[in-house]
């Protein structure tokens, strides 16, 4: 299984290093890397641009891993404009002072690691877990965006079922009139007949469609008839008429 990292630091020879290191446990590793925050927000903007508009595939991170002290700026800074949101990152940097890890936790960073602990044991299970966590979060986004979609169809049909009722309500009424009316001839009665078998196929289709989608159904004047998701139930809309 292929994976990918971004990684921006200014170090050449510690990014030199970072790679050499992921590679020993991850051999299908592609990593693009940036010196600088404005190239790396260039490419993040360029990319986001591009999934919303659909124009073409986009590279999804297994991996991010950002240094605190850039030479135009600094990583919390990139981490504040929500640029790895929903991502875990690993922050880093050489910098020993107390208040770098908080900072870098506290702008977004999921953990914080000094430079020299990427030589250590720690590194390998914290870049996995790392891992772990983003791949678990895009099945997470996935089932979330196929639960809202699946929301959208249902309210449209239900909107759709609700806005063909009344009008196909009242051609069946119609259809029904002039077939017990004693002054329609019989091309009249014939062409209600036509009428109201199809507005009841129709209906067929639209109660069918309903129950494929999980639309829950209510009864009004001994009517099945759908809810529409959103609206008020007929039994708190019954009630409010009482009052």
């Amino acid at each position: 299984m292929a994976f990918h990292a971004l990684i921006i630091d200014d170090d050449d020879a510690f990014r030199k290093i970072l790679e050499r290191r992921l590679r020993a446990f991850i051999p299908l590793l592609t990593v693009t890397d940036f010196e600088a925050i404005t190239p790396a927000r260039e490419f993040l903007s360029n990319s986001r641009r591009t999934k919303e508009l659909g124009n073409g595939p986009t590279v999804e991170f297994d991996l991010v891993i950002l240094d605190e002290h850039l030479p135009d700026g600094r990583g919390t800074d990139l981490l504040a404009e929500g640029w790895f949101e929903g991502l875990a990152v690993l922050s880093v940097s050489s910098d020993n002072s107390p208040e770098i890890p908080g900072t870098s936790l506290k702008s977004g960073a999921t953990f914080f690691l000094p430079k020299p602990a990427v030589s250590e044991p720690l590194f390998k299970p914290l870049v996995l877990g790392l891992i772990d966590r983003n791949k678990l979060q895009r099945e997470v986004a996935a089932v979330r965006s196929e639960r809202d979609r699946a929301e959208t169809v249902r309210t449209l049909v239900a909107t759709l079922r609700h806005e063909i009722n009344n009008p196909l309500g009242a051609v069946l009424g119609a259809a029904y009139l002039m077939k017990q009316s004693a002054s329609s001839t019989p091309e009249q009665k014939s062409a209600a007949d036509l009428v109201e078998s199809s507005g009841k196929r129709i209906k067929h289709v639209l109660d069918e469609l309903c129950e494929a989608v999980a639309i829950s159904s209510v009864t009004k004047a001994d009517q099945q008839v759908f809810q529409i998701p959103g609206d008020k139930t007929w039994g708190e809309s019954s009630t409010k008429e009482k009052k």
